[in-house]
């Protein structure tokens, strides 16, 4: 009865036998490669690492507080990195770039109208873009396009609108406390009007007095919410950073998407190992 399995002497004496067909199958496996990926398009990747700054020092306090500017750090922490990218994740953001950049023309989306298009680009400009927190709890994001330099300009691109989108949100809350500040001077100054008014027709002085104390108190009132309205425009216009750039995005040397040297010798083992079972196999039927 015929054995169904090879010992080591079968296979060798098997390859041995075959060599010509495992020879030619990984020939003819590699010029296929060659081919396709000479045809296949090329990518280039831009990468950019940025660090979160803390979020503190949008505290206003730190312009007019030495000893409280000396106690805040420069940096954030994991939790800031969480929020760089939570923005860099937003629609709005992905729209920015596809308009800037006329994404829609590159990757020649189909659709019945603009916001159509915009929206089945945001998906395909995703899969182009990797954001990640790295184990320094730095924000990378490496962007894949067919041509080098939108790349590049992309990626800095996304850190200009990560930046700008997070000092405006800083911006906003002081904005929202100098209105309700000036609406505060507004009603302090109708307020100190009308006591005046009263002074000038008023002859007791007992009562004058009690004005009087009544107007430097709205005076003083306004000094102070003032003095707090100029803190906070000082503020508004010295935003600090959000983020500090460690890598900016460059043009790469060469296509980095495929890789030939890489790509043929996966292709290269994977024939060889392909053709050397096929064979076995093959030829094992035919003894059987």
């Amino acid at each position: 009865m015929p054995s169904t399995s090879f010992n080591l002497i079968d296979v060798i004496s098997v390859l041995q036998k075959r060599w010509k067909s495992i020879f030619i199958f990984v020939i003819a496996s590699l010029i296929i490669a060659l081919i396709t990926l000479f045809i296949v398009p090329k990518y280039f990747r831009s990468t950019t690492v940025v660090i979160p700054a803390s979020p503190v020092l949008a505290d206003k306090a730190r312009l007019f507080n030495n000893n409280i500017q000396s106690l805040y750090s420069f940096l954030g922490n994991g939790d800031d990195t969480e929020t760089l990218i939570g923005i860099a994740k937003l629609d709005t953001v992905y729209y920015q770039l596809i308009d800037e950049f006329k994404l829609t023309d590159y990757y020649k989306t189909k659709g019945d109208s603009i916001s159509i298009k915009r929206k089945r680009t945001i998906k395909l400009l995703q899969k182009d873009i990797e954001i990640n927190k790295t184990e320094f709890n730095q924000l990378k994001i490496v962007v894949w396009t067919k041509d080098n330099d939108l790349s590049k300009n992309i990626a800095n691109r996304m850190i200009d609108i990560i930046q700008e989108t997070e000092q405006d949100m800083w911006k906003q809350v002081y904005q929202n406390n100098l209105n309700q500040l000036n609406k505060s001077i507004n009603e302090l100054e109708s307020q100190y009007q009308k006591i005046s008014d009263s002074l000038s027709i008023n002859s007791k002085s007992f009562k004058n007095e009690m004005l009087e104390s009544q107007r430097q108190s709205v005076l003083e009132q306004m000094k102070q919410y003032q003095k707090s309205a100029n803190e906070i425009k000082l503020a508004i216009a010295s935003t600090p950073p959000a983020l500090y750039i460690v890598e900016k995005a460059t043009t790469s040397a060469s296509a980095d998407k495929p890789i030939f040297i890489i790509d043929l010798l996966i292709v290269l083992f994977a024939s060889i190992l392909f053709a050397i079972i096929a064979t076995l196999i093959f030829e094992r039927k035919q003894t059987n």
